[in-house]
């Protein structure tokens, strides 16, 4: 095995490679320094300033004023006064400003507040009236589902006719 080796690891053979490699090697350096020797010669590009002027003020709209027309309202959609309310009525809640009505668990403002209803939604009347902390409280009861029940205060709340 070593004889075969030897026969084609001869001076000449070794010579040859070595010669090769170094051609090959020139060549390489050759091609990276023309490379190099490109990208130095481009000319530095120029840098353009534009100026944009600032926009004119802009004249304000005029200001235009609606005068409010009277609009007829439904019966249904007006509550009566909290006196007329009865258990078995539906009730909707109203004078919040956007607040909502609480929900207690219990009659009494030291309650915990079980649900907040919001302005015009409308409840089932199921149990009261209860005199606590100077309210009067009825128990409520979210006609569409079971679990939004709690006690409110009757200043909140109007008697409505089929909701």
């Amino acid at each position: 095995m070593f004889s075969s080796l030897r026969s084609w690891l001869n001076i000449k053979v070794l010579l040859g490679a070595i010669i090769f490699a170094v051609c090959i090697f020139a060549i390489l350096l050759a091609i990276l320094w023309s490379a190099k020797a490109e990208a130095i010669s481009q000319a530095p590009a120029t840098a353009f300033l534009n100026i944009i002027e600032a926009p004119t003020e802009t004249p304000p709209a005029p200001v235009v004023t609606q005068t409010p027309t009277a609009e007829p309202t439904s019966v249904q959609d007006v509550p009566l006064p909290s006196g007329n309310i009865a258990i078995g009525d539906y009730v909707q809640v109203a004078g919040t400003g956007g607040d909502g009505l609480r929900l207690h668990v219990t009659a009494g403002v030291s309650s915990e507040v079980h649900y907040i209803a919001i302005e015009s939604e409308v409840f089932l009347v199921r149990d009261g009236p209860i005199n606590a902390d100077d309210y009067i409280w009825w128990l409520l009861q979210d006609p569409y589902t079971e679990n939004e029940v709690g006690w409110g205060v009757s200043n909140y709340l109007g008697v409505v006719q089929n909701p």
